[in-house]
């Protein structure tokens, strides 16, 4: 079963962390290891946003 994956949650923490990169003063180590994270969330939104492009050109493709 594939797993469950939830775009807007992920969308959140993507805001927490620029928020925190763009508003605190945070070590440098801990902005690298926020902007790694974000980085990896951006990589999973953007196939998620792919995926479903796919999705709805099959849906048109077929009418």
């Amino acid at each position: 079963m594939e797993k469950s994956y939830d775009f807007e949650k992920e969308m959140q923490r993507l805001d927490e962390i620029v928020a925190s990169i763009s508003s605190e003063t945070l070590p440098l180590d801990t902005c690298l290891k926020l902007y790694k994270e974000g980085q990896e969330i951006v990589k999973r939104l953007e196939k998620a946003l792919k995926d479903a492009e796919e999705k709805v050109e099959k849906i048109i493709a077929t009418k």
